[in-house]
């Protein structure tokens, strides 16, 4: 199985990976061809040689050295070419969502232009790389030069400068993260409704409830996000489990049913056989007899 690369973990100390930002000076001798990349950071990344590409469930684009890119923290396929110069290299500012939050708190900006549905969904901006961005870029140079670590205080001031600047430049654009913003924290939070009730009995209008939205709402929401109904996604899931519990723990089916949401062994039997096609006893019986 390929390898995930966690960013930022994988190219900075486990120290400074605990910071809400972060910069980095990033290099690299060989090509990276659509490596599998979980973002847990939201990224500003300024490339200095080479070519970067990203390609996510429905957005794609790539930069070059003239270009800077402001990424979604997320899942991406991320490709890397080398320069003529057979190196690639680029200055990279990490902010986790707190910090984002933070700035658009402290920093209320009244647009006329709401940004629209393609860019509020877009999980990245890519931007040009101006005399402003350039000369940011030499100062985050002196200020390495003259110091072994950037003190918090310095970071936070740096990553307001360029965004204050981006905004000022393209308050559509950046307010559009804001946007995407909002909607991943509320994905968030139905996800971890979600996820931790897989094993209880709530219904649809309790989590809906729990969630503090109308039934048809969170309907709306789950399908966005699971890409099916939830009565698909419960049903799947609780079974998955039953499964793992009557194979790997070897747990008689009476003792599985009410782990997994069930009320009573009926009811679960015959979920069960929806899914895997036969009891949950013959299910453990083909399975254990398979492995000897």
């Amino acid at each position: 199985m390929e390898d995930i690369i966690v960013l930022p973990q994988a190219i900075v100390c486990k120290s400074t990976a605990q910071k809400p930002i972060i910069i980095h000076n990033y290099t690299s001798y060989k090509n990276l061809q659509k490596s599998k990349v979980l973002l847990q950071y939201n990224l500003i990344t300024f490339l200095i040689n080479g070519e970067k590409s990203f390609q996510y469930a429905n957005n794609s684009t790539s930069i070059d050295n003239k270009k800077l890119a402001v990424l979604s923290s997320g899942n991406c396929l991320m490709t890397e070419k080398l320069s003529n110069g057979n190196n690639y290299s680029s200055i990279v500012l990490f902010f986790d969502n707190a910090v984002l939050m933070n700035f658009f708190i402290k920093y209320p900006v009244v647009s006329n232009k709401a940004p629209s549905k393609n860019e509020a969904k877009a999980p990245f901006i890519i931007l040009e790389k101006d005399d402003f961005v350039k000369n940011f870029l030499i100062s985050i140079d002196l200020i390495k030069a003259n110091t072994t670590e950037i003190s918090d205080g310095m970071l936070l001031l740096k990553f307001e400068e360029i965004m204050l600047y981006l905004l000022e430049k393209s308050p559509e654009v950046i307010l559009s993260l804001q946007a995407s913003l909002q909607t991943q924290q509320s994905d968030f939070e139905i996800r971890k409704l979600v996820e931790q009730n897989i094993q209880s009995n709530l219904t649809i209008e309790e989590l809906a409830f729990l969630g503090n939205m109308s039934v048809s709402t969170f309907k709306r929401r789950f399908a966005k996000i699971y890409n099916c109904s939830p009565s698909q996604f419960f049903l799947q899931k609780r079974m998955e489990i039953a499964a793992d519990l009557l194979v790997h723990n070897q747990e008689n089916p009476s003792e599985v049913f009410y782990k997994v949401g069930y009320e009573n062994h009926s009811s679960f039997s015959l979920s069960f056989k929806q899914i895997y096609g036969m009891s949950p006893k013959q299910y453990q019986l083909k399975k254990l007899t398979d492995s000897q």
